[in-house]
């Protein structure tokens, strides 16, 4: 979908991940046929067993109503205990009702994405191009947040952003979403306008490192 080559970074990545997971990836190449990758990853299987089920009590008939031989557990009064904290849900209820759009070409970006942001609870919006981010943002520019795509046919996310600093009002924090994980990819990305940067896919920790900073307090 794209008329731009990669940086090669892709190999090298899976490489790495696969690694981190104590397996291994070879590859056996055939000039003018293709190449085969093989993943091998260590994996444990669980003894399954099937657990002895309990017996039912025999039904009893005590006036005339069917009973369970069991007698019931003695009911117990207890003071009422106090909830725990919860500071994970507290944290992110500074998010809640805020707007989020998400701009990929790629669907299963998106998917990967909102899954990270799942419980931030934002409320999240989509697009997959460049030309519609913009047509969002003139409708109602009232996203608190944009995470964008760099390399997208037609309209790429830099030159999205240099439109989206055109609408009068526009004042959006942007985060760029890019596979680019090159040195220096971060000083680029906001040296040509963005808030911050950030390489796919990213983990829920990533993001929150990341929505901390444009959200202090």
């Amino acid at each position: 979908n794209t008329t731009v080559e990669g940086t090669g970074l892709g190999l090298a990545i899976t490489k790495k991940l696969v690694e981190m997971m104590g397996g291994k990836i070879n590859v056996q190449s055939t000039y003018g046929s293709g190449s085969l990758f093989v993943v091998q990853l260590p994996q444990k299987i669980k003894n399954m067993t099937n657990p002895t089920p309990t017996p039912t009590p025999a039904p009893v008939t005590v006036q005339g109503a069917p009973q369970t031989a069991a007698e019931p557990a003695p009911q117990v009064s207890q003071a009422p205990v106090a909830p725990t904290a919860q500071p994970a849900q507290v944290a992110n209820d500074k998010y809640a009702g805020k707007k989020l759009l998400i701009v990929d070409d790629n669907s299963l970006n998106i998917k990967v994405a909102k899954r990270a942001l799942s419980s931030f609870n934002f409320v999240l919006e989509e697009c997959s191009s460049g030309e519609e981010s913009i047509e969002k943002v003139k409708q109602t520019n009232n996203y608190d947040l944009i995470l964008m795509d760099i390399m997208m046919p037609g309209i790429g996310g830099e030159t999205a952003l240099h439109e989206l600093k055109k609408i009068e009002g526009f004042n959006t924090p942007v985060i760029a979403l890019t596979a680019d994980a090159i040195s220096g990819a971060k000083e680029h990305y906001m040296e040509v306008g963005f808030n911050d940067y950030i390489a796919k896919p990213f983990s829920r920790d990533q993001i929150k490192e990341k929505l901390d900073a444009i959200f202090p307090g």
